[in-house]
């Protein structure tokens, strides 16, 4: 496994590629939300090797964040940067989110060495051309949301957006600001699409800004064929109240 410096802490990776992406892309991260408080709950959905949760550790040192990440390798090194960092009050959960508990088939490029980045539960977005397949849990977003506020919430999850805003709409209320990366292609627009997550937010309350996020990094660049045969875009909803 290597290892770079980040905030001041080790960031352990094996995809360097991936990871100097994911360092970028957290340093254009809008901060468009302040925690009222000292000890803030954040849950990270998709949190890939943890280059958020470092972050956000930074920012808000008494932070408590709980983080979902299905791929079995992204979240070996996941873990294995929380442990070499002595992250207290970080909770990663080897799980999609998604709008059931049960295991799912999870496409993409699932290896030691692989970039996580565009792996997923929904087969529009991670089954391309030579990728491969494996088996994860799900978890509904519903039991980590029931009984406590929560300050900041990143959907990240190529793909599976809708369907758990959608489990979790009763609950939303809870949710003091939000972050999605809605995931579309021409295909999954019918189930997962920017305008109507973003009628969601707003009928939840969310004040709602909304910008087009395909720059350099928001995906590896062999995959710019496969985005245009299939009119992939991804699209960032900043929610607030």
């Amino acid at each position: 496994m290597q290892r770079m410096k980040f905030r001041g802490y080790k960031l352990l990776f094996e995809n360097r590629e991936a990871a100097e992406s994911m360092v970028r892309q957290i340093d254009e991260f809008p901060s468009f939300f302040t925690p009222t408080d000292d000890r803030p709950l954040i849950i990270d959905c998709g949190a890939n090797i943890g280059v958020s949760v470092l972050e956000w550790k930074t920012r808000w040192p008494g932070a408590e964040i709980v983080c979902f990440e299905p791929d079995p390798f992204a979240f070996k090194i996941l873990q294995a940067n929380m442990d070499a960092n002595d992250i207290p009050s970080v909770r990663c959960i080897n799980a999609a989110v998604s709008d059931c508990d049960e295991q799912v088939p999870f496409y993409g490029d699932v290896s030691v060495r692989g970039d996580a980045r565009g792996n997923s539960i929904d087969p529009a977005w991670g089954q391309r051309d030579g990728t491969a397949q494996t088996m994860v849990k799900c978890k509904r977003l519903s039991n980590y949301i029931a009984e406590r506020d929560v300050a900041f919430l990143k959907l990240d999850i190529e793909g599976a957006e809708q369907r758990v805003l959608t489990e979790i709409a009763g609950q939303l209320d809870r949710v003091a600001a939000i972050y999605v990366e809605v995931h579309e292609t021409d295909d999954s627009t019918q189930y997962n699409s920017s305008a109507q997550i973003e009628q969601i937010l707003r009928d939840s309350g969310f004040c709602v800004e909304a910008e087009s996020r395909f720059d350099d990094h928001a995906l590896p660049r062999h995959l710019d064929a496969w985005k245009n045969r299939v009119g992939a875009k991804q699209v960032q909803l900043l929610g607030w109240r």
